[in-house]
Parts: structure tokens; sequence; C-alpha cells
């Protein structure tokens, strides 16, 4: 009886408030290719494509490499949710995909399976599938696997991936053809053409930061408006403004009674009440000198 009595605490103990992520190290391209670089010549620990049992604490997450969907974007709070409790009732999930970098693994694909070992409190030891290619190709690889995962991505982030994929190449250098570039994000023709277009311009003009920059940030900087680039906490908060007026001239009592206020939000869009949540959510910033009580860098 304490036995079952130990493992219902247990499984209460997920909750949709609940939801954990892996802490981002927010390395970059550059920072993950000089870590290879400087471990050319070590031997694999495993081999290629082989399903191996890693640690927690041996797995790092690099949104700005592998990450191709916006990690503000929460309809996958429900996902991570029930993935966590899944541990609980089947034990591990599919095996993530990773690529070995030094004496550590990066998540390609397999960010929500690692948020729910998170969330879930998991003790064991996580099942990955090794990946044998180049960084390029593990590039390619964990967007290949975005744009068919089963949270679709959106419009903005199919957008931005054909942004970066074209940054990834040199003027008439470009590591993927237009054919390739719309299998991988879905754009269009038109739209590669634009981007490889202005990315040339932005080399030809000798342009400072251009690495950096989102496509909105690009269009900005060709049309002569630095200056006047696009802001969007500027533009955030003029739309929170007018919303906000609205709600007033409406005379909508929001904060009277908060639970009949996400009761309506949640009416108007089931997935709203979640993403409010994520955007309160404080993040902290990856520290890999910080370790838990598991002995786990997140």
């Amino acid at each position: 009886m304490a036995t079952k009595r130990k493992e219902t605490d247990r499984r209460r103990a997920v909750t949709r408030a609940g939801i954990k992520r892996p802490t981002d190290t927010g390395e970059s391209i550059g920072d993950i290719a000089a870590k290879l670089a400087a471990n050319a010549g070590a031997a694999r620990k495993h081999a290629a494509g082989a399903v191996v049992k890693l640690a927690l604490k041996d797995i790092r997450v690099a949104t700005k490499v592998f990450q191709w969907r916006n990690p503000g974007m929460v309809p996958s709070d429900d996902h991570i949710f029930e993935m966590a409790k899944a541990t609980q009732n089947t034990g591990a999930l599919e095996p993530i995909l990773v690529m070995p970098v030094a004496d550590k693994y990066y998540v390609m694909d397999g960010h929500h399976r690692l948020a729910a070992y998170k969330t879930a409190g998991w003790k064991g030891d996580i099942p990955a599938i090794v990946f044998s290619g180049t960084l390029d190709e593990a590039i390619r690889e964990a967007l290949r696997r975005n744009t068919k995962n089963k949270l679709p991505m959106t419009t903005k982030e199919r957008t931005e991936a054909t942004w970066e994929l074209v940054k990834l190449g040199k003027p008439g250098e470009w590591p993927d053809s237009i054919a390739e570039t719309r299998e991988l994000t879905g754009a269009g023709k038109g739209t590669v053409n634009r981007m490889r277009e202005a990315w040339t311009k932005l080399h030809s003009g000798q342009y400072e930061g251009i690495a950096g920059l989102s496509w909105r940030q690009a269009i900005a900087k060709l049309d002569g408006k630095e200056q006047q680039a696009f802001d969007e906490a500027s533009w955030l908060e003029e739309r929170a403004q007018n919303l906000a007026n609205d709600i007033e001239r409406a005379k909508l009592h929001l904060s009277k009674n908060p639970e009949i206020t996400a009761l309506a939000l949640e009416m108007l869009d089931p997935g709203l009440p979640a993403e409010l949540m994520a955007h309160w959510e404080p993040r902290r910033p990856f520290d890999p000198a910080q370790v838990d009580e598991d002995n786990e860098p997140f």
C-alpha cells in the first residue's frame, strides 16, 4: 500500500504549471565549430547511428544551432506535459537525436522530449541516437526533422529558417540549392531568390554585423533605415497599448475575477493561457558550473 501511495504522489507532481525546459547554453554555430575543431583527433565514444544511453548531465541544448522553432512559442507545453506523464506510465520515450561535441552531446531533435524528462524529474538514462555527419549536415538534419515534426512550424519560423540557411552560404557559393532550401523550409522560390539577393547586397556593401540580422532587420538595413530599423519591442508595446485601450473602452473588467478572465481567454483560444504563462516565466542564464540536486547542469 505504501509503495502504491508513493507512486501516486510521484505522478501527481507532474502538472501543466510545472513545465521545465533545459537551459540553453546560448552557443552559436561558431562556438560549436570551434569545439569540434579542438577535438578533431579525439576518438569517438560511440559508433555513429548507435542507440546509446546518456546521463542528463551530459546533454546540452544550443537553440541557435539546432532548434529552428521560436522557443517562446508554447502550444508545446501540452505536448511536453503529456510526454512527461508518459515517462511515468511507460518509461523512456523514443530516442532523441544528438551530435557528439567534445565530451558532451547536443540535442538535434528531441528538445520537447528532453523537456519532458526534466519536467517528470527523470532519474534514469536517456536513450539517444548518435549523429555521424558534419556540423553543416547536422544543422540541416535538425531543420529537416523540425519541418516534419508533429508540431508544425509557424510562418515566421519558416521564414527565419530560410533566411538562416541562406546566411550559411556566401554569394555564389550556396551550400543548398534553391530546391533543397524549399524542401527543408517550405519557402517559395521567389522568397529564396529575394533572400539570396539581399545577402549578396549585404556582403557587397560591407555592412557590419550582418550575421546576426533577422530577415526583417536585413530588409530595413538595405532600405537605408538603419536608424529607423524595426524595433520589435516597441512594436509589441504599441500594439499592446492599443489592445489595452480597446479593452478599457469596452469596459471589460479583466482583473476583478482572474478565474473568470482565465476561463474566458481559454474559451477564445485554448492555448492562450499556456502561452501567457510561458511568456511571464523567467528563464535562467546558462551556467555550466551550476548543478542541481540531481547533478544536472540545467
